[in-house]
């Protein structure tokens, strides 16, 4: 589903799921769509996503995870 905010288009998908951290630091995670993700610990490092936030992926190839909370106050559905 795409997503927009001014001037911004993003790709996003609610996380259904989230592993516990692995001994290399990072985390899997899985989204609404079927699809499973491995962020590594410098996407966890500052913010442990939880079940509900967002994987998000910005046009220029750029990844990251945002709180629910904070990707619905800033996107709205295309």
């Amino acid at each position: 589903m795409k997503y927009i905010a001014n001037p911004v288009e993003v790709d996003a998908e609610i996380i259904v799921s989230v592993g516990p951290i692995q001994k290399d630091g990072g985390m899997h995670l899985a989204l609404q769509n079927g699809l499973n993700f491995s962020a590594d610990k410098g996407m966890i490092s500052r913010y442990i996503p939880q079940e509900g936030d967002y994987w998000v992926k910005q046009s220029d190839g750029y990844i990251y995870l945002n709180p629910k909370a904070v990707f619905e106050r800033k996107y709205h559905a295309k």
